[in-house]
């Protein structure tokens, strides 16, 4: 595993003290301060304020642009080292520079409010900013965005206490969240008493994949025993980010706090419950495949530690080479584009593969807006799973690539959209694997898709359930370990059902997953059903069209930042408040559970 690749950082900024690195703090202070002065001073009359707005939107861009580079080149030294404290340093200096800049925007939307609120703003027949753009044609372009904070003028708080709020964030909720990473990236077990090996949690977490069911259970009651040992500082954690959460969105004026994750979704309501429902009614299809995975396994129900494991004692590894030839092929049979864009990101060391102490589980890509580039953290194992986990990353790398020469605010899509590229190249991937590898990997792989839409299907179904009932219980009182354990067995009870043994559930995946420590965005949960089952819906589109799809793709892509979910996707003719849309993707998950069946050999029904 030592031969894998690690990133290349040095064309970001050298080091931390380098003077690149100054030079562009340097440019964000000044511009920041530009920024300030004008919020400080509201425009004069109706006829000044779209040449003021034009340049508030230019210089926040300038701002937002330049301080996300920063952070972003600090959040990747942390999250291969989290013991860098030069940059956890860097990020609390960052979130700090980033207080004005929050203010200012506060500041912005009570006077686009006043603006948009005078009289005479609202005139029959007209947009409301018709007279802005025939002033300032250059800001047609921001509607959806001006328009959008109107709205969130509404859920904020004043200027003052907006500040406070940033400010008591950096030694609060966040705090709480780096909690988790370095809890989770550094608690480690002696794995071996006589060599005295010792395992982190996120290598125990990966022998999840192993064909040995003896070695899987051991890791799991290993891993189970090392989040017991920190379930206190965790649920302590845990209990300060929804209690940060749910304070500020009661003090913003949201009902709760999924009419909050609906406004950041850019989704509403009836979007939400379609897609949910669908989801509940698909379960028993899922079920159905777990029973039989525990019939090919041999085991009369699955364990927790079961849902990875491999149908086969011999394991097909994927040499990271081989992965990224199989990726660029893949991508190439689609556009030409794509697999160029594949070839460069890893010919130019933008992937950090190698699983190491200290570095963060899991697997992200982080985008870097000012040199028009991304990076991508996974940690590989050669299982077909982290193929498919790179090429996701790639989709997220290729989706910040299609949006680099965009403004910081129309780069800024939802998450719901955000697993849209991601998810979508995992299916280009998964169809040309199906298609193109030998027979016998055959079942393997279609395992393989099953076992991961299983997890972004019923195991995130789970997780809503768990994180909704976190959220009503915490506004009443702080929860413990034990009632946590307790909120996370019923979730998994209630959408695994009978098909996983009650005795072997995993009671900590409130501790496993970061997504439920990010208090800026609750609900980090149902966008990536959203995203599988938009990705589908839009892969069978694709072999509709054919050819001419790549473009109809890229150009759907471009615009996530630029309008809400239900108008970007009915672009393409998807009504996603029906669950009629949702359960096409579905079936296709079923279509795939015959064929797997079918290959198995088993017996319907």
């Amino acid at each position: 595993m030592n031969t894998l690749p690690t990133w290349e950082l040095a064309r970001i900024y050298p080091a931390l003290d380098s003077a690149a690195l100054k030079k562009d703090y340097g440019l964000f202070n000044t511009n920041l301060a530009r920024l300030t002065e004008m919020t400080n001073k509201t425009p004069h009359g109706r006829r000044h304020a779209a040449s003021w707005i034009k340049k508030y939107i230019g210089r926040y861009n300038t701002c937002y642009d330049l301080l996300a580079h920063m952070y972003a080149f600090a959040y990747m030294r942390y999250s291969v080292d989290t013991d860098d404290y030069g940059a956890i340093n860097l990020m609390n200096e960052l979130d700090r520079a980033k207080i004005p800049l929050i203010s200012s925007m506060v500041a912005f939307r009570n006077i686009l409010a006043a603006v948009h609120g005078g009289p005479g703003s609202l005139k029959a027949g007209r947009s409301p900013w018709h007279g802005f753009f025939r002033r300032e044609p250059g800001l047609r372009e921001y509607e959806f965005f001006l328009n959008e904070q109107l709205t969130l003028q509404k859920h904020q708080m004043s200027r003052e206490q907006e500040e406070l709020a940033a400010d008591l964030s950096r030694s609060g909720a966040d705090l709480w969240s780096r909690l988790q990473e370095a809890v989770s990236s550094q608690t480690s077990v002696t794995w071996d008493e006589k060599s005295g090996e010792k395992k982190t949690l996120t290598e125990l977490r990966a022998l999840a994949h192993n064909p040995d069911r003896a070695l899987r259970h051991k890791a799991f009651k290993l891993e189970l025993s090392t989040w017991e040992s920190v379930r206190v500082p965790l649920a302590y954690a845990l209990n300060g980010v929804k209690g940060f959460s749910v304070s500020l969105n009661r003090r913003r004026n949201y009902a709760d706090t999924p009419q909050c994750s609906l406004a950041q979704a850019r989704i509403n309501r009836r979007v939400l419950d379609s897609l949910i429902g669908v989801m509940e009614t698909s379960l028993p299809d899922f079920r159905r495949y777990l029973r039989l995975k525990a019939k090919l396994l041999g085991v009369k129900r699955l364990a927790f530690f079961d849902l990875f494991a491999p149908l086969s004692s011999h394991r097909h590894t994927w040499s990271f080479k081989r992965a990224g030839r199989f990726i660029i092929d893949c991508f190439s049979g689609f556009s030409p584009e794509l697999g160029e864009f594949a070839r460069r990101a890893l010919a130019e060391n933008w992937i950090d593969a190698r699983p190491r102490p200290g570095k963060v589980g899991g697997a992200y890509c982080i985008s870097l807006p000012v040199s028009g580039e991304s990076r991508v953290l996974s940690n590989y194992d050669g299982s077909f799973s982290a193929v498919t986990t790179l090429a996701h990353e790639l989709g997220h790398a290729y989706h910040h690539h299609l949006l680099r020469k965009d403004t910081a605010i129309h780069r800024d899509y939802p998450m719901t959209l955000a697993e849209t590229a991601s998810i979508f190249s995992e299916n280009i991937i998964i169809n040309n694997a199906v298609k193109t590898l030998p027979k016998e990997e055959k079942i393997n792989l279609l395992e393989q898709f099953l076992a991961d839409s299983t997890q972004v299907i019923v195991d995130i179904l789970s997780r809503y359930y768990f994180e909704s009932e976190l959220l009503r219980l915490r506004e009443q009182k702080e929860l413990s370990a034990d009632e946590l354990n307790g909120l996370m067995f019923d979730a998994q009870r209630k959408t695994y059902g009978s098909a996983l043994d009650p005795k072997l559930l995993h009671p900590y995946m409130w501790a496993v997953k970061g997504h439920y420590y990010r208090a800026e965005l609750a609900f980090y949960n149902y966008p990536y059903a959203f995203g599988l089952l938009f990705g589908l819906g839009l892969h069978a589109l694709y072999t509709e069209q054919g050819a001419g799809f790549p473009a109809v793709y890229a150009s759907l892509l471009k615009n996530t930042g630029r309008m809400n979910c239900m108008e970007l996707t009915n672009q393409v003719g998807f009504d996603i408040e029906s669950p009629a849309f949702w359960r096409k993707g579905i079936a296709v998950i079923k279509e795939r559970i015959d064929e797997f069946e079918k290959l198995a050999g088993a017996e319907k029904g």
